[in-house]
C-alpha cells in the first residue's frame, strides 16, 4: 500500500532530522512511523517528526479519505522484521514465532546468537528467516 517513492521521501525527512526509520506500518486508515536514534527517542522527537511528515503526507495524499499519522519509538521489546533488526538484536533475549514447527514447536524464547542471510540461531535452535512469522525482543 505504501509506494517506494513515498517511503523514500519519509526516510529522507526522518534522517534529515537526525533519526533512523526503524519501520513503517500502513493500514487503510493509519500510517505508523517508528523512529530510532542511539540516544533514544522522546515524545518531543516524535512530535517534531510528526509535524514534518504531516506536510509531506498532505501533499502526497496516500489515503483516499481521512487517516491517522502516528510517530513512535519501536520500544524496548521492538518487533524484529528485517535482517538488520535481527543483527542489532544479537545477544538479546528474543521471542520468535514460526510459520512451521521445528521439533514440534512454533514458539522459541532465548538469546539470539547469530543472524546470517538465511537464518537465525536462538538458543540452540536454527530458524530460517523465511519461517519467522513474528519476532520481538523480549528483555522486559
Amino acid at each position: 500500500m505504501l509506494n517506494d517513492s513515498l517511503k523514500d521521501d519519509i526516510v529522507v525527512i526522518v534522517e534529515s532530522l537526525g533519526f533512523n526509520v526503524y519501520d513503517i506500518e500502513m493500514t487503510r486508515k493509519k500510517i505508523t512511523i517508528y523512529i530510532d536514534k542511539d540516544s533514544g527517542v522522546t515524545i518531543n522527537d516524535c512530535e517534531v517528526v510528526s509535524k514534518s511528515l504531516s506536510a509531506l503526507l498532505d501533499v502526497k495524499d496516500p489515503f483516499p479519505s481521512s487517516y491517522t499519522l502516528e510517530v513512535s519509538s519501536p520500544g524496548i521489546n521492538r518487533k524484529l522484521k528485517t535482517k538488520e533488526h535481527f543483527l542489532s538484536a544479537i545477544g538479546k533475549k528474543c521471542l520468535i514465532h514460526t510459520h512451521f514447527p521445528i521439533d514440534n514447536r512454533n514458539v522459541f524464547k532465548g538469546v539470539l546468537k547469530t543472524c546470517t542471510e538465511k537464518d537465525i540461531v536462538i538458543g540452540e535452535t536454527t530458524i530460517e528467516l523465511d519461517n519467522v512469522k513474528k519476532a520481538r525482543i523480549d528483555e522486559v
